[in-house]
Parts: C-alpha cells; sequence; structure tokens
C-alpha cells in the first residue's frame, strides 16, 4: 500500500536528491506533486512516498562550501560529475524563487571561486520584449566588469593596438557574467551574449571549449563539477536523472534549472575565463571585421578596398568599428562604414582607391553618429568619439 507523506524543501535541496532519499524517481514526484520543472522553492511541501506511515524527518542536505581561498585544483581522470557528487556541487547555488505578478523573480547566491559570494537577481516571462521565445527564459544583466591588463589580451592573438580596443569594448559592451536565456539563441552569456542555439552560430560552445583548452582546472573546478561540460565541439549537461544531454537540449535544460546558471556567474568573475571570452572575441569578431573588404560609394562610382584595416589604421575608429561589428555583425558594420567613409572621401576629393587611405578617420566617426538613426550605433560611436582615443593614423 502507498503511504504519502509530507516533506518540506530546505535550502539546496533538488528533485534529484529528495527522489534518492525516498526511494522514488523525479518523474513521479512531479506527477505526485503536479510539476511542471524541477524549481524548487525553500519551505515548500512535497508529497513523497513513506513505507512505514511516518514522513522523515525533513534534513537540511550537507552543502559544500566553495574555498574562501584560492586552492590548487586537480583535473580528476575519473568521471567523477555523476550522480552524488554533481549533485552536492550544484548545491552551492542557493535559488529563492519568488512570484511577482505574472512572472518570477529568482535570487541566486553564486559562492565565488576567489572567495565571498554575488547575488544574482533576475527575472522571467519577460513580455514587455518582442524578443521573448520562451516564457521561463531569465534576463540577467551581470555585474562583472574586471578589466584585464593588455598584456593579458593581447596575449589572446592581439596587436597592441588592437588588445587597447578590445579592452575599452569589453569595459563598455556588457558585463562577463550576464545571461539571456528567453529569446531563439535559447542561452546566451557573456559580455558579448554569446549564443547557445546551433540555428544561431552556437558561438558560446566554442567559448566553453575554449576555457576547457586554455584554463582547464578552472573549467573543471567550475564547470564539470556541477555536471556541465563541453566536448566534441558542443555544451553536455548532467540532469537530475544523471543522463547526459549535448547540443540544444542541454541549453534548454540549463535555460529551465536557474541553480545551475550559477557556474557561469561564477565564471563571469575569474579573469582566466574572462580572458577565454575575449579570446573568442578576437577570433569571431575583431579579426574578421578588420580583414572584411569595405565597399565605398564615391562619385557615383564604387570602390572596393580589399581590408578594413588598409583604410582604417587608428585606434579610435578601429574600437568604433569592433564594438559597431559585435553590435551590428560584420555586414552591418562594414555597410555603415562605407557608406559613411564614402561621404567623408567624396568631401575631400579623395575619389580613388589609393587616395581613401588618407581619409579622416575621425570625421568618418563622426558622419556615423551623425547620420545614424540607430541609437545603439549612435551610443557606440559616440562613446569611443567621447574617450580621448586616438584618431591619428
Amino acid at each position: 500500500m502507498l503511504i504519502l507523506s509530507a516533506y518540506t524543501v530546505a535550502s539546496g535541496d533538488t528533485l534529484f536528491a529528495i527522489a534518492r532519499r525516498f526511494n522514488m524517481s523525479v518523474d513521479e514526484i512531479k506527477t505526485l506533486n503536479g510539476l511542471k520543472t524541477n524549481d524548487l522553492r525553500v519551505g515548500q511541501t512535497l508529497k513523497v512516498k513513506s513505507s512505514s506511515g511516518t514522513a522523515p524527518a525533513p534534513t537540511t542536505p550537507n552543502r559544500p562550501s566553495w574555498p574562501t581561498a584560492p586552492t590548487t585544483p586537480t583535473v580528476s581522470t575519473t568521471p567523477a560529475n555523476t550522480g552524488n557528487a554533481v549533485l552536492n556541487a550544484r548545491q552551492q547555488f542557493l535559488l529563492d524563487t519568488r512570484l511577482e505578478g505574472d512572472y518570477r523573480r529568482h535570487f541566486l547566491t553564486v559562492p565565488l571561486p576567489n572567495g565571498g559570494s554575488v547575488v544574482a537577481i533576475m527575472r522571467d516571462n519577460l513580455n514587455n520584449t518582442p524578443h521573448m521565445v520562451y516564457p521561463r527564459g531569465v534576463m540577467y544583466a551581470g555585474q562583472s566588469l574586471l578589466e584585464l591588463d593588455l598584456a593579458t589580451i593581447q596575449s589572446v592573438g592581439l596587436t597592441a593596438q588592437q588588445a587597447r580596443a578590445l579592452q575599452y569594448v569589453s569595459t563598455h559592451e556588457g558585463k562577463f557574467d550576464a545571461i539571456n536565456s528567453y529569446d531563439r539563441g535559447i542561452f546566451s552569456y557573456g559580455f558579448i551574449q554569446f549564443v547557445g542555439a546551433q540555428a544561431h552560430g552556437a558561438s558560446l560552445n566554442k567559448v566553453l571549449l575554449s576555457m576547457k583548452a586554455n584554463a582547464p582546472s578552472l573549467f573543471q573546478r567550475i564547470f564539470q563539477r556541477t555536471g556541465i561540460d563541453a566536448e566534441g565541439g558542443t555544451l553536455t549537461v548532467i540532469n537530475d536523472a544523471g543522463r547526459k544531454l549535448s547540443g540544444d537540449p542541454a541549453w534548454l535544460y540549463l535555460q529551465e534549472n536557474v541553480r545551475l546558471n550559477g557556474a557561469f556567474i561564477a565564471a563571469g568573475f575569474e579573469p582566466l575565463l574572462i580572458r577565454e571570452q575575449l579570446r573568442m572575441a578576437n577570433e569571431l569578431y575583431v579579426q574578421p571585421a578588420l580583414n572584411f573588404r569595405l565597399d565605398v560609394p564615391v562619385g557615383g562610382t564604387r570602390l572596393r578596398v580589399a581590408r578594413v584595416r588598409d583604410v582604417f589604421r587608428s585606434e579610435g575608429a578601429i574600437t568604433a568599428l569592433i564594438a559597431l561589428c559585435i553590435n551590428q555583425g560584420i555586414g552591418g558594420m562594414t555597410t555603415i562604414a562605407g557608406n559613411a567613409t564614402g561621404v567623408v572621401a567624396a568631401r575631400s576629393g579623395l575619389t580613388t582607391l589609393p587616395a581613401l587611405a588618407r581619409v579622416n578617420e575621425r570625421q568618418v566617426m563622426e558622419q556615423i553618429a551623425f547620420s545614424s538613426t540607430d541609437e545603439r550605433v549612435k551610443n557606440r560611436v559616440n562613446g569611443v568619439l567621447m574617450s580621448g582615443l586616438s584618431f591619428e593614423k
């Protein structure tokens, strides 16, 4: 005979841990309690099985604490990210969810690798934006805006000038721990919102692979021990039932399980993992942008420049163009830059391909800011124009 008892959810509980405690499956608990997701809240009462008819006393699971000072982690050569090891690691991220009107407000406490913690406040059901595809996805603007030194930035494959440009962009574009999981990208992360969805480039998979390759100990400590990994060119996640998900299903699982967002938030405060965001920004945006062709309409003709950097060589112009590429894409950036260059070139009598190399780069940026109807473009270019960065070739 099935005898039911009541269990009160304690801080750090997960459905999988409760299921193991009461010899049930996650699906049994969800069906019994009418749960649609794996999310729990502290104080919530669940129906569970009790073989004796007496419910076990609620207990608070032992929750491992992150070391308060940096330690030297070791990368395990055995698959430790299964079962209780994964669940225990996940319990470090404390989630408090509250219903506010037609959306949920999440308060996620995240221990940081170097000691201390941050509280990430996020909400779902972003019905105020036309881009919402997943109502349970969240928006989190982030808090980390660490500034890496130029030598570290340059080490990812940049010239000194390009490193200064990316340093400026990285501290003005977005936060390194920012997360959005409500739009068609499924799960976007970082200062330029690298995207998880395969249909939209899956650039976030490349960021995780880069982290794993270039900072393996930190990647193990922050991601792998919580069941998150990068294998075969894509994301993998171990779900509460112990099954490994891969690709878009894995990103959807992270979207539904806000607690696990804590690993990404923690990584956004670690300089060596932030460096990998910059490495991928260089690979995916900076170098493609500076080496893309530029079509410049001048006096009824169209001059085709082989590479953007053949015309724009100043620190200020390169910085503005990188910012535009990140926001508008390579095609959008080159169209904006090409049209503005044509206006300034025609005004200055520069009507041949060799003459374009003498165009006034500051005037081109001022033309972009003056003529654009897109506030995002205006703000980015005006920010660079007022930054004090040099426009000398």
